[in-house]
């Protein structure tokens, strides 16, 4: 068992972020500057919202942050953060989206599938879901934008960063200071899209 209150899970409990996680995006946006100020963000799988808390002192007032989450979510205290409670499977989300904001300079994700305790089940199942994240991404995402994303690693990852490598200039792999030590999550930290991949 991992210890769930370990110095980030505090860190964050202390700086009112929902989640440890808002400490993954602090550090790996320090590193690549994927999000800039003034910037129009879409969180996929936003809940509970500590990514899109730690976004909003990024972007600022003149940014937006739309989430998108299958789940309920309780309301963030964020001025220019939008909740849409929708599927990225469905139309309706996509123009929901599309409505607060044409495109979108950066579409994050942290979103995981409920996991299993078995390896190459879960690693599947995240790669599936990270696909259907993808795939709305392309819709959305303006061109030259950036795309990050966790996955649960596995043998099936080379295919997927090959395919991601026609759309974006830049792909790199990265674990966050942030992440538990026995977990297999990564980041994927996808640059420069080019819409006609």
């Amino acid at each position: 068992m991992y210890n769930r209150k370990d110095s980030y899970y505090k860190k964050a409990k202390q700086s009112g972020f929902r989640s440890r996680a808002a400490y993954k995006i602090i550090e790996i946006n320090n590193k690549y500057k994927i999000i800039k100020k003034g910037d129009k963000v879409l969180d996929a799988g936003c809940a509970p919202g500590g990514w899109s808390q730690a976004v909003s002192s990024i972007v600022g007032n003149k940014g937006v942050i739309v989430g998108i989450d299958i789940l309920d979510m309780p309301p963030l205290d964020i001025s220019n953060f939008h909740f849409i409670k929708g599927d990225l499977l469905k139309n309706e989300t996509l123009d929901k989206a599309k409505s607060i904001c044409h495109e979108y300079d950066v579409v994050i994700s942290d979103a995981a599938p409920n996991t299993t305790g078995n390896r190459l089940t879960d690693h599947v199942n995240s790669l599936e879901l990270v696909t259907t994240v993808f795939n709305f991404t392309k819709k959305v995402l303006k061109s030259g934008g950036n795309f990050l994303f966790k996955l649960f690693d596995g043998e099936d990852r080379e295919d997927f960063i090959k395919d991601l490598r026609n759309f974006f200039s830049k792909v790199k792999i990265i674990r966050p200071d942030a992440t538990r030590k026995n977990s297999f999550e990564i980041y994927v930290v996808c640059q420069e899209f080019k819409k006609d991949g």
